[in-house]
């Protein structure tokens, strides 16, 4: 049996539930937890060491840790303890750099689950703050397993690639797993690129893709405003970490 503290009048009985009500609707303090993540450049050009990951939800006098964001992926990666989804990519490791506009690279958020990935920083439009927006990778084993070629298509319309006749059709915006491709002699595989051009394939590249083996591809198809053509990206990955116990 609970027993209501003895109070002299109504009022103070009011005053006192609403104490404990307050108490009890506090916000739960968000769930750290574990990332490791590789910053990679879209373009060679927009490498750079000098770029500090931020999570906003931190207490204010914490600061950046150093990301540099490479032009190549390799086994290094930015060990992270943060409480996604967001994360904020800036020119400073200052927290005061937040609430700059010209410091501030890119706004990153990270799909719930989410315990290693790629971020691939990608050029932005102009007129905006943040001078990247980001395609979030995961790298794991089990996403992205050893031998397979990940191709996102990052542009605005359908395309088919085919390795050894064997055909992918690709929607703008969406990826294709090619796990194990088909392979002729010299464990390589024949390559046609095709986009969808009114009523008819196009083909826009042609040529060899030698099987990833132990390692990983990624592919990434986009419209390239000089040649106003749909190209292809490759970025070569080393094989994916076991999953931590």
């Amino acid at each position: 049996m609970t027993f209501l503290p003895r109070f002299h009048s109504f009022p103070c009985i009011l005053l006192w539930l609403a104490s404990a009500c307050l108490l009890t609707a506090q916000p739960a303090t968000p769930a750290l937890i574990p990332l490791q993540l590789r910053l990679l450049a879209f373009q060679p050009g927009q490498a750079t060491e000098q770029a500090f990951l931020h999570d906003p939800a931190a207490p204010p006098t914490t600061g950046g840790i150093k990301a540099p964001v490479k032009s190549y992926l390799n086994h290094e990666f930015i060990p992270v303890i943060a409480a996604p989804p967001k994360l904020i990519l800036t020119k400073s490791a200052d927290r005061a750099s937040l609430d700059q506009p010209d410091q501030r690279l890119a706004e990153i958020t990270l799909p719930g689950g989410l315990r290693s990935a790629v971020v691939i920083c990608l050029p932005e439009a102009t007129g905006l703050n943040h001078s990247f927006r980001v395609l979030v990778i995961d790298d794991s084993k089990k996403a992205f397993p050893p031998g397979s070629f990940r191709v996102t298509n990052l542009s605005n319309s359908q395309v088919r690639i085919e390795l050894e006749k064997r055909p992918w059709v690709i929607k703008p915006g969406a990826t294709e797993m090619i796990i194990d491709p088909p392979v002729r002699h010299g464990n390589l595989s024949g390559m046609k690129t095709f986009v969808l051009d009114g009523q008819d394939w196009r083909r826009i590249a042609s040529g060899i893709w030698p099987h990833p083996g132990k390692e990983r591809v990624i592919q990434l198809l986009f419209y390239h405003p000089v040649t106003k053509q749909v190209q292809l990206r490759a970025f070569d990955d080393v094989p994916p970490r076991e999953p931590a116990p």
